[in-house]
């Protein structure tokens, strides 16, 4: 495989910071006797908790000499797990001052007598995490403390894999949890499977109750030989300007090549379009699942543009009055066997369509221009091109969007 979507990323220098080491020499533990206390039962003192929302710090977290018990070690790191990805952003804009720590704590899956024994003993020995309403902000300031400290991050939570935690009765659910926020802080091709929701104008128009509106993405661990395990930023744009600037783009019946997650196919099928999403064998499984989350009646089915064979002999002669394709060209062949399949499965009729979007990589600019030659020597008519501002998991990014008919 040609292209490395690491090479997408340039990560900045790792900068190194010492730290005053605390020297403390005291253990502690919540025993058998240790009597749980409800969160209404802790003192709130209103000037102590103006620190809620200041950013965390390494020093912040609990020290494993302390032996925090199970509740507070599995509070932290659930606590730290990444916010649901809306889009390309970690989460919605907020307002930081309106946090409701019970909607916090539901979401991270984390039940009050958990949260109840873990305040009891941060209250004495973090007081940085203290109280509830500080509890409750750490998944706000957590992506930003990641950053800054990505490091010390990485350091605390392999120090937590690495201890046996003999206090611990079952240290097994921290040891993996702790892994696996390692992972999720060692960028999107470490990270494991993930659920992108994505909201655009309009979307909830079509999608009534279904999902509260968002498209729902399943995307398996990022590898280089599964790129269509992930969502990219062209299909958004593209999405985006089907759903909100329909302007003759989509005709008939509509096939999508190289579906990948099926964001663009679903909205096809959302406006009304009979939509078929293909893409290759290994892809169609999650493709498949994706559709049956967000209750889409669409179909998915393999198509291997360089031997399309298996998909003639399930669905015959068939040709689409629309063929949608969206970022195609990451090897010096695709361009290619992407027109190949248009001729192959585009409808001879005057109005068909070919509506494509593609990312300006620096580095394929000559596999881009291939396809406009190829496109072009296939006697197709080009009637629109925009470039236009857009984004991913790598960063910002131009577009292309070209609109083709015979």
């Amino acid at each position: 495989m040609d292209f490395d979507p690491l090479s997408l990323f340039t990560p900045p220098p790792a900068v190194e910071e010492e730290h005053e080491q605390v020297s403390l020499t005291s253990k502690a533990s919540v025993g058998p006797d240790a009597k749980p206390i409800s969160p209404d039962s802790i003192p709130h003192d209103d000037d102590d908790d103006d620190d809620y929302s200041l950013p965390l710090h390494p020093l912040d977290l609990p020290l494993l000499k302390l032996q925090p018990p199970f509740e507070v070690l599995i509070t932290i790191l659930k606590l730290f797990a990444p916010n649901e990805v809306f889009n390309f952003n970690v989460e919605e804009p907020s307002d930081i001052e309106f946090i409701d720590p019970n909607t916090v704590f539901t979401e991270k899956s984390i039940d009050e007598s958990t949260i109840s024994i873990a305040l009891s003993w941060l209250a004495t020995y973090t007081p940085r995490f203290n109280t509830i309403k500080k509890l409750a902000y750490i998944p706000t300031l957590a992506d930003s403390f990641k950053k800054t400290y990505s490091n010390e991050f990485n350091a605390y939570f392999t120090r937590l894999i690495s201890s046996p935690l003999l206090w611990i009765t079952d240290p097994s659910q921290i040891h993996k949890l702790a892994a696996l926020r390692i992972s999720e802080n060692c960028g999107r091709t470490a990270q494991p499977e993930i659920i992108r929701k994505i909201r655009l104008p309009n979307l909830d128009k079509l999608l009534g109750n279904v999902n509260n509106g968002y498209i729902l993405l399943k995307e398996p661990s990022l590898t280089s030989d599964n790129l269509g395990l992930k969502t990219w930023g062209s299909s958004l744009v593209l999405a985006n300007r089907l759903l909100n600037n329909n302007d003759g783009y989509l005709t008939n019946k509509v096939l999508e090549l190289g579906a990948g997650t099926g964001l663009v196919g679903m909205i096809c099928s959302l406006l009304g379009y009979e939509t078929l999403l293909t893409d290759l064998p290994e892809i169609v499984p999650n493709l498949q699942e994706n559709i049956q989350l967000n209750e889409i009646k669409s179909d998915a089915c393999a198509l291997d543009w360089t031997d399309p064979s298996s998909f003639i002999e399930k669905y015959g002669n068939t040709k689409f009055d629309t063929i949608v394709v969206s970022d195609p060209i990451y090897s010096p062949q695709h361009p290619y066997w992407v027109v190949n399949m248009i001729n192959q499965f585009l409808s001879a009729s005057p109005d068909a369509r070919v509506v494509i979007q593609i990312p300006l990589r620096a580095q394929y600019e000559q596999e881009r221009q291939t396809l406009w030659d190829l496109l072009e020597s296939s006697n197709f008519t080009q009637l629109q091109h925009e470039i236009e501002d857009g984004f991913d998991d790598f960063g910002e990014m131009k577009f292309c969007f070209k609109l083709y008919s015979r």
